[in-house]
């Protein structure tokens, strides 16, 4: 028999909505006997004292764990709110929770649960932090790269504005990053989506570059940075979006044929592990093809 369906009624309800976590005092409340409880119990997760997970160990199970062991002031922060506000992809393995009382952290399945203490607003169901207070926590926590990359994604949508995000970090005493998110603020609305396209236009900028055109529309598709006076296309592939590369391969030849553009693609090893390199082929690029330019070299190359 599945062991939720053997609770009240009342009780499974609040289950379902809790992703399967409750407390010892919610069963009690519901009409359970602790008799009750320990033989149902045997059956279910325990990731801390006094709260129970009675389905599969899920996200949002873990979530709900750290709320109700947290207290009624707990709140998602961080990069787990920032997924609940979608401005992050991925459901983070570490799971960070305000909360106004010191509370001990704990591991459930594959998810380690952590406790921040401080008092913060919060929203929505499950409770969490207000995004840009996320987004700012999430810096504080975090690198550059996850940081600009949650932030990017939250502009991108809409999710969020600079100017909402900017009044956070200036209402903070100290904000770690605070420099790249002053200046990812200045450059939203310029085309920049993800870490990757933030390496990538630093790279540029870093050498003398001229700067590119972002997002261009190119049919169906868009054209990640696009440097048009010397029809020079730019396209950063993460992994994860850029699996088929044979069709990948025939929109490069078709745009070549059709329109005398030549395409460059870079990946994350290359833009973080080779930016140098990736520059000054740009640069030899766009001299091939009219550019009179200066190349600046930066530190790093003088060093390569």
């Amino acid at each position: 028999m599945h062991p939720r369906r053997s609770l009240p009624d009342e009780v499974r309800f609040l289950a379902e909505h809790q992703a399967g976590a409750l407390t010892t005092r919610q069963l009690l409340t519901g009409g359970l006997t602790r008799s009750m409880i320990h033989r149902l119990a045997s059956g279910w997760e325990h990731p801390t004292r006094g709260v129970h997970i009675t389905g599969p160990v899920t996200w949002r199970a873990a979530v709900w764990a750290g709320l109700l062991h947290g207290g009624p002031t707990a709140a998602v922060g961080e990069e787990a709110a920032a997924y609940l506000h979608g401005a992050a992809r991925d459901e983070p393995a570490l799971i960070a929770l305000w909360t106004s009382t010191k509370r001990s952290g704990f591991i459930v399945g594959a998810y380690e649960v952590v406790f921040r203490r401080g008092c913060r607003r919060s929203m929505g169901t499950p409770p969490r932090v207000p995004l840009e207070a996320a987004l700012v926590d999430l810096a504080n926590h975090s690198t550059e790269d996850a940081a600009v990359a949650a932030i990017s994604r939250a502009f991108a949508q809409r999710r969020t504005t600079p100017e909402r995000l900017l009044t956070v970090v200036d209402s903070r005493q100290r904000v770690r990053h605070s420099a790249v998110l002053k200046d990812l603020c200045g450059q939203a609305g310029k085309g920049i989506e993800s870490a990757l396209e933030w390496r990538f236009s630093r790279v540029i900028a870093r050498h003398g570059l001229p700067m590119a055109e972002r997002q261009v529309p190119a049919g169906a598709t868009r054209i990640d940075a696009l440097f048009p006076a010397q029809r020079v296309v730019v396209e950063l592939d993460g992994a994860r979006d850029h699996t088929n590369w044979s069709r990948d391969m025939m929109r490069d030849n078709t745009r070549m044929i059709e329109s005398g553009m030549v395409t460059l693609r870079y990946g994350w090893n290359a833009v973080a592990g080779e930016p140098c390199l990736v520059a000054a082929q740009v640069a030899a690029a766009l001299r091939s093809r009219g550019w009179s330019g200066n190349f600046r070299r930066c530190s790093r190359c003088r060093t390569d």
